[in-house]
């Protein structure tokens, strides 16, 4: 039969044929692993993504980590500090003791095994900058203190001086 079929009809059903098993070869093997290679590159992308995640969670917890021991270390060694004595010579030594207008204290209280002491404090006629180390002195104090809440007014007779109300809280394990 094949040999009834003129030189042009050969190589027009050559072609054919070869174009059905182009397409049968793009199409059953070609097109198959380009779509699987591509899932798998989708894969790695999202698996990548989440070791980036877990790393950050990860450096996020060891900080975490660090800042609790920190804080622990620090109500550990408050057990001998005395908020009150601590307010007032810091801010005598940073302002001056007449700056300090009063000192109240607060109630104490215990909540969950630890207990808080705070003191109100006002002072007046102090200047940014000593506003600013007062509060550093307190946060790098050797008990645990935060301060609980901090007015701030500027004086009418004068604009660059201050006049400051600031709770002060310290924690530490009850006995």
């Amino acid at each position: 039969m094949l040999s009834q079929l003129s030189q042009r009809e050969r190589i027009a059903l050559a072609v054919g044929a070869l174009v059905v098993l182009l397409t049968l070869v793009f199409y059953g093997l070609i097109a198959p692993y380009r779509n699987g290679m591509d899932q798998l590159d989708t894969r790695i992308a999202a698996r990548q993504r989440q070791i980036r995640e877990v790393q950050t969670l990860r450096n996020d917890y060891l900080q975490l980590q660090k800042k609790l021991s920190e804080a622990e270390r620090r109500l550990d060694s408050s057990g001998a500090f005395s908020l009150f004595s601590f307010v007032e010579s810091a801010s005598a030594r940073i302002a001056s003791k007449e700056n300090l207008v009063y000192m109240r204290p607060q109630p104490a209280s215990v909540k969950e095994g630890f207990r808080e002491e705070s003191v109100e404090i006002k002072l007046e006629k102090i200047r940014l900058n000593q506003l600013v180390q007062l509060l550093y002195e307190i946060e790098t104090a050797k008990a645990y203190l935060q301060v609980k809440s901090l007015r701030v007014k500027t004086r009418f007779d004068d604009r660059s001086m201050l006049d400051t109300v600031l709770t002060i809280a310290a924690y530490g394990r009850s006995s």
